[in-house]
């Protein structure tokens, strides 16, 4: 038995999703019994043979890419070829017959328990329409993954682990506590020893937090800095106010951290329901204890809060300056399916749009008073070209002697190949979406 997993593109000319993969496919493929071939494509590098004949093809669809992975469906379905559709926006949408008109079975939340099962079913002749996880997996469970499916495609690493899973939190716009309110933790011991069998240096955590257990976090670190690797995550700026964790997560390797800063009005962050973590007056000062621990602080903010004032693109610019951000992304408030911003914005007759191809973080598709979809896509347009213009680099790139450790190589590569990659990116943004050619 044949099975064709696809990562659908989202962009005709995808700069982001080409340098970075996607940790879902070797996992799937972990799940997968040995006597089934497996095989994969990615969109985003043009990889996707219509002509193929597998038993089964499998399809992760994110919101931005539903249209597209839609189309990919369509065409192997008409060809006789069985589609499976799940991941992210299926989950988000569970009970929207959507996703099951391009598909033979649909599958919501984790694969866990899902995927082995609907295998066992296909191999039967029985395949369910529908399977639904019970999202509860023990992650003592999880499997070794092979990345060798990633390999020979110029991804900037291949060495995504995840240690953590689910969030606790319930900030209004995240779609990550919608799918995956149950927060799980692997075993310290398990993580670091597929950390220690990593080829090369540098791993990428792509836990949408590391910090909600302080606990877990101290373990892990300690354990990792034997290990001699260097690793970028997702954290909550927080992580600045516990000087003991932070001269763990530092010894550790940590040299680049991905925070949701979101936004410099403390009402905006009322607003999103994430004051538990982010402290607008404390931004500053916690942005330069972590680069003065060379560990840089890569912000991302998001515009489209009714409580925006009409300055707010200015006094973001200002502040990542005074902060000596290391580097940042700008973005519109997308209101995923599913989620609370979204059902709020849904009642009040407010969603404008629902082409999920623009749900992408950078187009309005609500009502929001004041601004037109033009007007706001184009401030934040500006804002990236000012943040990433070459002045702005060469000023910024000047102020990383204020912090002596973050000129140490790791991290330097890191902000070179971060500001060069949203630098292409940005300049991209205006292309449309993809479509299947045939």
């Amino acid at each position: 038995m044949r099975v064709m997993f696809i990562w659908p593109r989202t962009r005709e000319f995808p700069v982001y999703e080409r340098l970075v993969p996607t940790l879902t496919i070797p996992y799937l493929a972990a799940l997968t019994p040995s006597h089934w071939e497996i095989s994969f494509a990615d969109d985003n590098h043009g990889e996707v043979d219509l002509d193929a004949r597998p038993d089964l093809v499998a399809i992760s669809v994110s919101t931005m890419s539903a249209v597209r992975a839609y189309e990919l469906a369509d065409v192997f379905r008409a060809r006789g070829v069985p589609v499976v559709l799940g991941g992210w926006h299926v989950t988000l949408c569970p009970d929207d017959e959507e996703a099951a008109s391009h598909a033979d079975a649909v599958v919501v939340g984790e694969a866990d328990d899902t995927w082995p099962a609907l295998l066992a079913d296909f191999e039967r002749g029985r395949l369910k329409p529908r399977y639904v996880s019970q999202n509860g997996t023990d992650l003592a469970a999880y499997p070794l993954l092979d990345r060798g499916l990633l390999r020979g495609r110029g991804y900037l690493t291949t060495n995504l682990v995840q240690a953590t899973r689910g969030c606790p939190y319930r900030c209004s716009f995240c779609s990550v506590s919608t799918v995956n309110p149950k927060y799980r933790r692997r075993p310290v011991d398990d993580v670091v020893a597929e950390v220690a069998r990593l080829r090369g240096r540098a791993v990428f955590f792509i836990d949408d937090n590391l910090l909600i257990n302080r606990e877990y976090s101290r373990r892990l670190f300690g354990a990792l800095a034997p290990l001699g690797k260097k690793w970028i995550g997702e954290v909550s700026i927080d992580i600045a106010d516990d000087p003991e964790l932070l001269d763990l997560a530092a010894a550790s390797g940590l040299v680049g951290v991905l925070v949701g800063f979101e936004s410099i009005v403390p009402q905006s962050i009322g607003e999103m329901n994430k004051e538990r973590t982010n402290a607008v007056a404390r931004y500053k000062t916690q942005i330069q204890a972590l680069q003065r621990h060379g560990i840089g602080v890569l912000g991302m903010f998001t515009f489209g809060f009714d409580h925006d004032p009409p300055d707010v693109f200015e006094r973001t610019l200002a502040f990542c300056d005074e902060a000596d951000m290391f580097a940042a992304s700008f973005g519109i408030l997308t209101p995923f399916p599913g989620t609370p911003t979204f059902q709020k914005l849904d009642a009040e007759g407010r969603i404008r749009s629902r082409d999920w191809r623009r749900y992408d973080l950078q187009h309005l598709v609500y009502e929001l008073p004041g601004w037109s979809p033009e007007r706001l896509e184009s401030a934040v347009r500006d804002v990236e070209a000012r943040f990433y213009g070459w002045r702005a680099f060469v000023r910024r790139t000047a102020k990383l002697r204020r912090y002596p450790r973050l000129l140490r190589p790791a991290t330097l590569f890191l902000y070179l190949v971060v500001s060069l990659q949203y630098a292409a990116t940005f300049r991209r943004r205006r292309l449309g979406p993809a479509t299947v050619r045939p």
